[in-house]
């Protein structure tokens, strides 16, 4: 399966979420629409070669997480999955009844700490990098 497969037909899409800056109303008029999700693959591609962890667009600003991978993310406490799995509801385009299922408390755990550490400081590097004040 592609990117593009998958929009077209959206049948394998489980949660389709508006990110970023939008969904916090922190975008500027010049701030692209940034979206994430989690889909679920055939039988065929999930057990065979095709299997694709995650799908996207070429500039990045949509990817979507083939359902193991998401799960494998939040098991580690990913603080991007973390966010999309908390995504206001005012910004969740559709999100299947299966998801409920999914609750982010069962995932929470002591590793946030590191993980969320982790992304901060990469931040501050990317942000040192762009010669900001």
């Amino acid at each position: 399966m592609t990117y593009e497969q998958l929009i077209a037909t959206k049948k394998n899409i489980l949660l389709d979420c508006i990110s970023g800056s939008n969904a916090y109303n922190l975008n500027l008029p010049e701030s692209d629409t940034d979206k994430k999700g989690v889909f679920f693959t055939s039988k065929k591609e999930f057990y065979g070669f095709g299997y694709q962890e995650q799908l996207n667009n070429d500039s990045n600003d949509e990817v979507y997480f083939e359902v193991r991978r998401f799960l494998e993310l939040l098991l580690k406490n990913n603080p991007n999955i973390l966010e999309l799995l908390n995504t206001p509801k005012s910004h969740v385009l559709y999100r299947h009844p299966i998801m409920d299922l999914i609750k982010p408390a069962d995932f929470l755990s002591k590793l946030c700490k590191d993980t969320f550490a982790g992304y901060a400081q990469t931040q501050v590097k990317k942000a040192r990098g762009l010669n900001k004040k």
